[in-house]
This record gives C-alpha cells, structure tokens and sequence, in this order.
C-alpha cells in the first residue's frame, strides 16, 4: 500500500507543471515631459509586472522560451482645478500608455495596447495648492492596472 501511494504522489508530482515566462526589456519611448526615459520608470513598470504575472499563475524564469516585453509609449497627469471663492476641487488623472509584445515558444508575438489611469480628486476650502508633484501612490495604482490590462488584453491567463 505504501509503495501505491508512493508511486501515484511520485506521478501526480510530474505533471503539475507551471508555466514559465521571462519578462523582457521594459523600454522607456515617451518622447515628452518629466519622465521622459526616466530609467527608474522602466524599472518600477517590470517590477509591478513581475507581480501581476506571478498573481496570474506564471513562474518566472530567466532561461523561458515565453518572453513579454513592454514599451512604454505615453504618461501624463492631467489636471482640472476649480476654485469659487474660499471652495477648491481639485482632479488630478494619471494616465499611463503601454505596448505589450507576447511571444509564446518563438511563435509569431501577440502584440496589445493597454491604458492604465488613476484619478485623484480633492475638495477644500482655504486650500493653498503648491501644484507640480506626482503622486506616488496614484503612479503606482496608474501602473498595476496597466499591467493587468496587457496581461488580460495578451491572453496570458492560464
């Protein structure tokens, strides 16, 4: 009986298998503003895509035939200010514009486009705005929901 049951765990151990994939070059192509080729965006974009891929079962491995890569191609926040009197309401929209590249086994690459935006609104009143700062927590939420999307709009999901 124990030789039974070692040998179907021994079986059944094999053919559990995760899929591999390698997450590529995460490139930085926006042309305008603050975070122009920005290294550091690049990096923080892999990072959370890391994470993302692993949440929807991928194991990562560097020596994968699955390869993803990104190209980074637009960011921006948009702002809307509206202030009557001693009210202010203030909008801020962070937008954020990716190119994924799939490439399964060496096959032919899907390619998909993704947005991820982020909005930030307050209210106050008496409020004195000093203006021109990111975010930080907005940029990040900006970036996980662009990440899902490529992987979603890529058809990663196993």
């Amino acid at each position: 009986m124990r030789l039974l049951l070692f040998l179907l765990s021994f079986l059944l151990s094999f053919s559990i298998v995760a899929q591999e994939l390698k997450i590529g070059d995460v490139e930085n192509n926006i042309v305008l503003g603050e975070l122009a080729g920005n290294r550091d965006l690049s990096f923080g974009v892999k990072n959370v895509l890391e994470e993302v891929v692993q949440d929807y079962g991928w194991y990562l491995n560097p020596n994968s035939n699955n390869i993803l890569e990104v190209e980074l191609l637009y960011f921006d926040v948009q702002r809307n200010n509206v202030q009557l009197a001693a009210f202010a309401k203030n909008i801020d929209v962070y937008q954020i514009v990716a190119r994924g590249t799939f490439t399964r086994e060496g096959k032919k690459p899907k390619k998909a486009t993704a947005k991820g935006v982020a909005k930030s609104i307050s209210t106050a009143t008496l409020i004195i705005d000093q203006g021109g700062n990111f975010s930080q927590a907005n940029v990040s939420s900006a970036i996980k929901k662009l990440c899902e999307q490529l992987v979603k709009k890529l058809k990663m999901e196993l």
